[in-house]
């Protein structure tokens, strides 16, 4: 049975390069469509768009797939919520709302750039 674990735990080790490869690439690319959201409050074509980049994304990495899939929820309530805010008569708490999702969007950002870290 020892030699089994020996034999897997050297197996993982050579593996780990690759998978750590693969998964910076696929964080330079999370990370590089997410940017145009920060900078101020976005428009919501702007998030829509960003917002349709990420869920297109397919990832090896399954962690990283689940941040992307919560960053991409969090920008489907913002865009809606930015729509809502430039209709006529937007209800009250729009702004509070829009406030809060930009702050869970910069939250989920930190969260993927820390889990990127090489």
């Amino acid at each position: 049975m020892r030699p089994i674990r020996v034999a897997a735990m050297v197996l993982s080790v050579l593996a780990a390069p690759a998978c750590n490869s693969e998964r910076l690439q696929e964080c330079a690319r999370l990370t590089a469509a997410i940017q145009p959201i920060y900078g101020g409050t976005p428009s919501a074509a702007t998030v829509d768009r960003v917002g349709g980049e990420v869920s297109a994304m397919k990832f090896q990495d399954q962690p990283l797939g689940i941040y992307a899939q919560n960053y991409q929820q969090s920008l489907t309530v913002l865009a809606n919520t930015l729509r809502l805010r430039d209709s006529p008569s937007p209800p009250d708490g729009t702004d509070d709302v829009i406030k809060e999702k930009l702050k869970q969007a910069r939250i989920d950002r930190e969260d993927i750039q820390r889990y990127c870290q090489p």
